[in-house]
């Protein structure tokens, strides 16, 4: 079987291609340092973006295979959704399930690459207000890469 036909049966396009740019970045780290080999890689993943690690770290493992990144650690934080009241101030952990979208308040969070729909709590806990910002919960951030230099 092909790499890419392994791909497509096993990873979602959208962990793909979020595996095949925080690869590419971390080639570009890599080569900028002159890099022998990539020991770690660390990420913040919001959890909002419907992103599933495990696939990710299959997907990167994969990208890597005879690349200096071959064999590094993946680590992935995920982070929890949390969201900011604009009326009252307070700050809750946002929930995410699987609710019917007929659901009064919910906030629909689609996956633009499988459509996969996931509801999130959309009202203030606090003092009832559907006005809110999302504060965390949408982060893809690399945090760190560890290399190991041609020079020691």
């Amino acid at each position: 079987m092909s790499l890419k036909a392994f791909f497509q049966m096993v990873c979602t396009v959208h962990e793909l291609s979020i595996a095949t740019s925080i690869f590419e970045a971390v080639l570009e780290v890599a080569a900028k340092h002159s890099a022998k080999r990539v020991v770690e890689v660390n990420l913040e993943i919001g959890e909002l973006t419907l992103l599933n690690p495990d696939q990710l770290s299959m997907a990167f493992d994969l990208l890597s295979k005879g690349t200096v990144a071959e064999g590094s650690k993946l680590n992935i934080e995920v982070v929890k959704a949390r969201a900011k009241c604009t009326k009252c101030g307070f700050e809750w952990e946002l929930k995410i399930s699987s609710m019917s979208p007929s659901m009064s308040h919910m906030l629909a969070l689609t996956c633009p690459a499988c459509d996969f729909k996931v509801y999130a709590r959309s009202t203030c806990p606090n003092c009832g207000s559907e006005d809110y910002d999302i504060v965390r919960g949408k982060e893809l951030v690399i945090k760190s890469i560890k290399i190991e230099s041609c020079s020691g």
